[in-house]
């Protein structure tokens, strides 16, 4: 039974931390306090099936996984496949935004085709802000936090752009969008670098 303990706290570990998951981001996510997380990851107590489902579940593996020894290049192989579909997932669902932006643009066309570039342009480069939203999703619940910086950095300028050339396109006042694109990139990175120490501290 010591031994069977020591092999499920050992696993708990690895894929909590190949999942670049904190212990308190495990407990929120299962419901239950960090030091029950830490007090299985110490072996010093083992969690029910219904929470070890939960898991499974999180991290795209079976019960059993918990249950077994195997080599550290096998988890870490699946991990891979499993953190690689997530992202396959997010991409795709980016994609959909630019199929709608294309769709958009051939019907426009086809009704119009004297306004049929200014649209396209326009349905393309507003599809750029819009995917990056539905990535910053995903990342806010699959993503790593450096992540979700980029994502968020990427979408403040691609804001920054379409409101230059859709709303004042020939504004001698443009520069004025790009100046809170700044301000708001200050303060992701602060946000980021505040985030980080808290997670490091977490970690502790």
């Amino acid at each position: 039974m010591d031994d069977l303990r020591q092999i499920i706290a050992a696993n708990l570990v690895l894929y909590r931390k190949e999942a670049h998951y904190t212990q308190q981001q495990i407990a929120e996510k299962i419901n239950y306090s960090d030091k029950a997380v830490s007090k299985w990851e110490r072996a010093e107590g083992v969690p029910d099936i219904i929470v070890l489902k939960s898991l499974a579940d999180l991290y795209g593996i079976t019960v059993n996984d918990f249950l077994t020894t195997h080599s550290g290049k096998r988890k870490k192989l699946r991990l891979r496949d499993f953190w690689a579909k997530r992202w396959l997932i997010a991409l795709l669902s980016a994609g959909l935004v630019f199929l709608i932006a294309t769709i958009i643009t051939v019907i426009w066309w086809i009704v119009a085709p004297e306004d049929g570039g200014r649209v396209a342009k326009y349905a393309y480069i507003a599809a750029i802000p819009v995917s990056l939203i539905v990535t910053l999703v995903f990342s806010c619940v699959w993503g790593r936090l450096w992540m979700r910086c980029a994502v968020a950095s990427a979408l403040i300028w691609t804001l920054c752009l379409l409101l230059h050339l859709v709303i004042i396109e020939s504004s001698d006042y443009a520069w004025m969008f790009y100046l809170i694109g700044a301000a708001l990139q200050v303060l992701v990175i602060l946000w980021f670098v505040l985030e980080y120490f808290i997670r490091r501290g977490k970690n502790k």
